[in-house]
């Protein structure tokens, strides 16, 4: 399904099914925790409250996603020497500490903008930023080299946290804004650990000219991971300042409901990475071809169930309050199918080393998205972000991936030139 280059029948091309396999069943039972987590919040908090914290916590991961630097792309880059691959680890931990601390203080003197009415929450989120960097950069390296599992396992574990925090609070009487903020913090941080013991980097290990070098590559791509973050999260600042945080939190609760149909292309995204990342280009386009094509499928299939029983399990899970979700579920849903697709596409075209070309397809889906968002969100409130969410999604889509189809042709039809010359030489001699 995912190999290029193996037999049906090899222990590799198990091997990736298996992982495919168990990397979905955590996602789903992550993702299931991260529904019960959500159910309490929304419960306990009513869509203001809601909407107050997606702000709080958007803000935060926003800081993450500014801070990384797109510094797993220059992983990618640099990994098929092998002789670096502790340097790496250890440049990442250098260099989310320094980046992230950065990104954090520089968030923090925005908090009185972003939400003037509860900076110190803000701020309180923001301490997280540095090690939520620094995990980042680490995962990328446990991807890289294949420790899916370990991956899947930390990410079952925060989820597992926050839920059991969550109903801890609800039973004492205590779901406030500051309480569960404190928990998200504790979510956030909690795979560091098993990263560090895993991978072991010391600072003593990290190479500054390497670093420097890495900085020069990720930079020039770092423009397209965060047009793709805010034209994922811009949606939520725009109806909390344009509308009220009652419709904030409508609109968050339909793209949580709509997060289970990530499971798939997560799984494949991460298992297929390696081979994406791999010296064999023919391999990688075939494989990365394989995986987008199963994720389709996938994520169709799950988004076509989740929107045909939503209308029942929104009023009935989150209560009467979020039954306006359901709109937003069913205007969102094809644009989630779109969007499942992008991080796979992209860790391909990190490969052709044309950063200014993702960050100009990524830029532009963002001002599509913003634009729309300025018309819609007056008129149709959530209704009118999720409809600008699909369309700024599928452009996005279809646009790289009619960029990977031209180069897959381009190298499959360099390809079979190159072996006609070669048989014909051959029958010649």
């Amino acid at each position: 399904m995912i190999s290029s280059h193996t037999s049906p029948d090899t222990p590799s091309r198990t091997s990736d099914k298996a992982k495919v396999a168990l990397s979905m069943a955590t996602q789903v039972l992550r993702l299931v925790l991260g529904m019960a987590t959500g159910v309490l919040l929304a419960r306990a908090l009513e869509p203001e409250g809601r909407g107050v914290y997606a702000v709080i916590t958007t803000t935060g991961m926003t800081a993450i996603i500014i801070g990384h630097l797109s510094v797993p792309y220059s992983q990618i880059a640099f990994w098929k020497d092998g002789l670096l691959n502790r340097v790496l680890a250890a440049n990442g931990l250098l260099l989310g500490l320094v980046s992230g601390s950065v990104a954090a203080i520089s968030a923090l003197a925005l908090s009185p903008i972003i939400l003037p009415e509860a900076p110190v929450l803000v701020a309180a989120a923001l301490t997280v930023v540095p090690l939520g960097v620094i995990i980042s950069n680490l995962r990328g390296i446990l991807l890289l080299q294949g420790q899916v599992n370990l991956v899947n396992r930390s990410n079952l574990i925060s989820a597992l946290i926050q839920c059991v925090g969550m109903a801890l609070l609800a039973v004492i009487g205590h779901v406030n804004i500051a309480a569960v903020i404190a928990l998200w913090c504790v979510f956030t941080a909690a795979p560091l650990f098993l990263y560090v013991r895993a991978l072991r980097p010391r600072l003593a290990h990290a190479d500054r000219g390497l670093a420097l070098r890495q900085l020069g590559l990720s930079c020039r791509y770092h423009g397209g991971p965060i047009a793709v973050h805010l034209l994922i999260t811009c949606d939520v600042f725009l109806l909390n300042a344009m509308v009220s945080p009652s419709e904030t939190g409508l609109y968050t609760v339909a793209a949580s409901v709509l997060a289970l149909a990530y499971v798939p292309a997560d799984a494949i995204t991460m298992v297929v990475l390696p081979r994406q990342a791999s010296d064999d280009p023919t391999g990688s386009k075939s494989a990365t071809a394989r995986a987008l094509w199963v994720t389709l499928l996938s994520s169709s299939a799950c988004v076509g169930l989740l929107a045909a029983a939503s209308p029942i399990m929104v009023p009935f899970v989150y209560g009467d309050a979020y039954a306006k979700s359901v709109t937003s579920i069913l205007l969102l849903a094809p644009g989630v199918v779109a969007l499942s697709m992008v991080r796979l596409t992209e860790q391909y075209l990190v490969r052709l080393r044309r950063p200014l070309s993702m960050a100009g397809i990524c830029t532009g889906a963002l001002i599509f998205n913003v634009a729309l968002n300025l018309f819609l969100i007056p008129r149709w409130g959530a209704a009118g972000a999720a409809v600008s969410s699909t369309l700024s999604y599928g452009l996005l889509a279809l646009t790289e991936f009619a960029w990977f189809r031209r180069t897959h042709r381009t190298s499959w039809r360099r390809a079979t030139d190159e072996h006609k010359v070669e048989t014909s030489r051959a029958s010649g001699a």
